[in-house]
């Protein structure tokens, strides 16, 4: 599955959607393309990982981050794993909490979460090796 491509869909909705100000479905999609950008190392890194099918974000995070040391994104994956749920199952009482400054608090942090992905877990050519099993 291509995780990092299927991200692009949810991160560009987030943008549209809270330019429509519907705020709390753009938390709601900053935080399924952060789950998805998540899971696209996740993916290279253990392709047999039970973490693909659920959306434990913090978990995703620690064990990608082994190889891919980022300790400033931990507070990020923290509020996306919080608000992955809150954005989705909300109530009379946490609707105020989705204002457009908290979209655009999220839109930022799915787009740190890329530059993570795109720029600090790059696969080394003994990544892709040991993931398709070609090590001599």
């Amino acid at each position: 599955m291509d995780y990092y491509k299927i991200s692009e869909e949810p991160f560009n909705a987030s943008q549209a959607l809270k330019r429509d100000g519907m705020y709390r479905m753009s938390v709601c999609m900053a935080t399924l393309a952060i789950d998805l950008l998540l899971k696209s190392v996740l993916y290279r890194v253990n392709s047999t990982s039970e973490l693909l099918v659920g959306h434990n974000h913090i978990a995703i995070f620690r064990e990608i981050e082994d190889h891919y040391p980022k300790p400033e994104l931990r507070a990020v994956v923290k509020l996306s794993r919080k608000y992955f749920n809150d954005s989705r199952y909300s109530n009379k009482d946490n609707i105020p909490t989705f204002t457009e400054h908290l979209a655009t608090d999220f839109i930022e942090y799915a787009q740190q979460v890329k530059n993570y992905v795109d720029i600090n877990c790059q696969a080394t050519l003994k990544d892709l090796q040991k993931r398709f099993n070609k090590l001599d």
